[in-house]
């Protein structure tokens, strides 16, 4: 064990170093990666940082409440940087506590955020175990074998190393399940998280079989008996949001035309509520061509709000079948009879066959977020908690003007 790395005239506690990596290397991971589902960046990375403080003050009033008469005799220890006067339980919970706290207060998503922080908890997992590599903590029982490690005058299981390579595959797994941190892939939020979760609980359970020491209730192991339940919740978190998520979604759509836009939009919404239900839908808006290559040129845009039983692919499926129906080309940017696309699907967050759900174009344009505001004025981003009404103030008023069209003009009720 190298519990002391000497870097020249320094002498570094090796577990310390090897905590602050992982930390921040998972802080890294999960900043890319809430980037990447769109997610709010800053606010989660804010809320791990102050969680982490948060986490340090609580370990040290967690050992103050347990041994109030070594400050009472020493109050400068308080202050002191010793990592032997801390509770780390203690202070897992405060800044976890804290953590709720921060994420509801900017009303993050839970699920997407739960996503996002995948990265992190595999490597502050692999962390910890090298942590406990560096200092013989948890070291296995006696062994035979080959690859067994000398400690404490025996040969034995290196518990560590197991759990290392089976970490690193858990993340070799994320790493090519989300394709290299671009995308949560086709599923629905917060199942990469149960992914996650039970692969890490499961680690637990098979590695710490080989443990020599265990904390033991009622003849259980108390880490496999924590690692049994987080498995099983996991798994039937799984199970509920793959089968059970719901018959029926709610979803925005965007309408587009610059072809007989006026009367084109109104057909297509008489086609879309043969089949969907339509719960509400704006009023028609005027735009220009966002990609300015013919100023001149008028769109009208709507956004409605419909229920369905579709799945995201069919459904997709389906409105590319009834832009054609009018006349749509595929690849033509400059004559569009008919656009649909999906702004939301649900409270998802995923991407399938190149396309991001939410919809980017939701906090990059005005003619998507204009006519949602009117519908659903209390909306907020399904990836990242931010209202509409913050959406459409970011997005430049100036450079995409958009306004509503005459209600003799449009034809109808709005």
């Amino acid at each position: 064990m190298f519990p002391v790395l000497d870097l020249g005239p320094f002498a570094i506690q090796s577990a310390g170093l090897f905590l602050l990596l992982s930390l921040w290397i998972g802080i890294w991971l999960t900043g890319k990666f809430a980037q990447a589902l769109g997610a709010n960046e800053d606010g989660i990375e804010n809320g791990i940082l102050y969680a982490l403080l948060a986490g340090l003050i609580g370990s040290r009033l967690g050992f103050l409440l347990q041994n109030p008469n070594i400050f009472l005799d020493r109050p400068a220890s308080l202050l002191s940087l010793s990592p032997t006067m801390l509770d780390p339980a203690f202070g897992v919970l405060v800044g976890l506590l804290v953590l709720v706290i921060i994420y509801q207060k900017q009303n993050l998503p839970l699920w997407p955020t739960l996503d996002s922080l995948t990265p992190l908890l595999i490597l502050l997992f692999a962390g910890v175990q090298l942590a406990n590599l560096a200092k013989g903590n948890a070291y296995g029982l006696p062994t035979t074998l080959p690859w067994g490690v000398v400690l404490w005058n025996e040969s034995r299981h290196p518990v560590q190393i197991y759990t290392l390579l089976l970490t690193a595959a858990l993340f070799l797994w994320w790493f090519v399940r989300t394709r290299r941190m671009t995308t949560g892939g086709f599923m629905r939020s917060g199942i990469l998280f149960g992914w996650v979760s039970s692969g890490l609980a499961l680690i637990v359970l098979l590695t710490q079989a080989f443990v020599a020491q265990k904390t033991v209730i009622l003849g259980v192991d108390l880490w496999q008996l924590l690692a049994f339940f987080i498995l099983a919740a996991s798994l039937y978190l799984i199970h509920r949001k793959q089968f059970f998520a719901g018959k029926r979604t709610a979803v925005f759509l965007s309408l587009g035309s610059n072809q007989n836009p006026t009367e084109n939009l109104t057909k297509a919404v008489e086609k879309l509520g043969q089949r969907v239900k339509i719960r509400q839908r704006s009023s028609l808006y005027r735009s220009q061509d966002v990609r300015r290559t013919d100023p001149s040129r008028v769109y009208a845009n709507q956004v409605l709000e419909i229920e369905t039983s579709l799945p995201y692919d069919e459904l997709t499926a389906w409105l590319k079948a009834l832009e054609s129906q009018f006349g749509r080309e595929p690849g033509n940017k400059d004559q569009v009879p008919l656009d649909l696309d999906v702004i939301t699907y649900g409270n998802e967050v995923f991407q399938s066959n190149g396309k991001k759900i939410p919809d980017p174009g939701l906090v990059q344009y005005r003619y998507i977020a204009a006519p949602l505001a009117e519908v659903s004025p209390d909306f907020r981003h399904p990836a990242n908690g931010f209202k509409i009404q913050a959406i459409l103030q970011a997005i430049a008023s100036d450079q995409q003007p958009v306004k509503k069209w005459k209600e003799e003009e449009n034809g109808t009720t709005g």
